[in-house]
């Protein structure tokens, strides 16, 4: 079952109800392509949708959940805010002020804990759909028990949607040919990692993700390819912008049609009824 996604008014909302709330805010959220085709991807399964309830995993500093709150979802952003994701903590601080303005402001539900180590607080079968957007990568341990919970929290008929870098995406290939390495950089493991390493550990491929779901008992039930990191690649870095766009757009056309080649990789699974 499928309902339109109104483009329009994803924006209107954002003009109207998020951006007045988050102005002055550090970082100040923009609604980017990015998450209107997340948006996009709840509405093609008709959850974007007042009382439907999202649970976003990893979910860091993102316009993503704010903007399924303006469209009437219940939304609970699960993370530890520990940095990365747009969270930049000051030193010696866990402060994170923008989520006050999410709680207090925007009315969004906020879990401040390492979901890969600890139950999800929420019982069972209480949960509409579960995303995890570009936050897979970073998990340093199994992520078995997780998936167990993330299957119990959902309903029958709940979705899951995953969204990741791909390790061998277009240019990584051409790479890994051109002896240069698809991992992370040295300098980001080496110097940034210290003392803690929050960069990627494993980012999968398409099929590591719908293994995942039917290891889980989730049906696969789409497969999309987008290339929204591919945009802001450093080999393209030193041309000028109005080129890079258009090199962008275009080779993002072709792209999508070949997801196993895209920058991002996104798969939807579904719950058994």
């Amino acid at each position: 079952m499928t309902s339109h996604f109104n483009l329009r008014r994803c924006r209107q909302l954002y003009e109207k109800e998020l951006k007045p709330a988050l102005l002055g805010r550090q970082p100040m959220l923009q609604l980017d392509d990015r998450n209107e085709f997340y948006a996009r991807l709840l509405a093609e399964q008709s959850l974007l949708q007042p009382g439907k309830h999202l649970v976003d995993l990893g979910a860091g500093l993102s316009i993503f959940g704010p903007l399924c709150r303006a469209h009437g979802m219940n939304v609970t952003l699960v993370d530890d805010f520990g940095g990365g994701g747009g969270v930049e903590l000051r030193p010696a601080s866990g402060d994170v002020p923008l989520l006050d303005v999410f709680e207090k402001r925007l009315g969004l539900a906020i879990v401040r804990e390492n979901f890969l180590e600890r139950p999800l607080p929420l019982p069972d079968a209480s949960v509409d759909v579960v995303t995890s957007f570009h936050s897979l990568e970073h998990w340093h341990h199994s992520p078995k028990p997780l998936f167990r919970e993330i299957v119990r929290v959902l309903k029958p008929g709940g979705f899951l949607i995953l969204a990741t870098p791909n390790a061998v995406n277009l240019r990584k290939r051409i790479y890994v040919l051109l002896g240069r390495s698809n991992f992370p950089t040295l300098h980001e493991w080496y110097h940034d990692g210290d003392p803690v390493f929050r960069g990627h550990v494993r980012e999968p491929v398409i099929r590591d993700l719908h293994q995942l779901l039917k290891w889980n008992g989730l049906e696969v039930v789409a497969t999309h390819g987008r290339n929204f990191i591919g945009r802001q690649s450093q080999v393209l870095s030193g041309l000028p912008a109005p080129l890079v766009n258009g090199i962008a757009i275009s080779s993002g056309w072709f792209l999508r049609l070949f997801p196993a080649l895209c920058s991002d990789i996104h798969v939807v699974g579904r719950k058994p009824l």
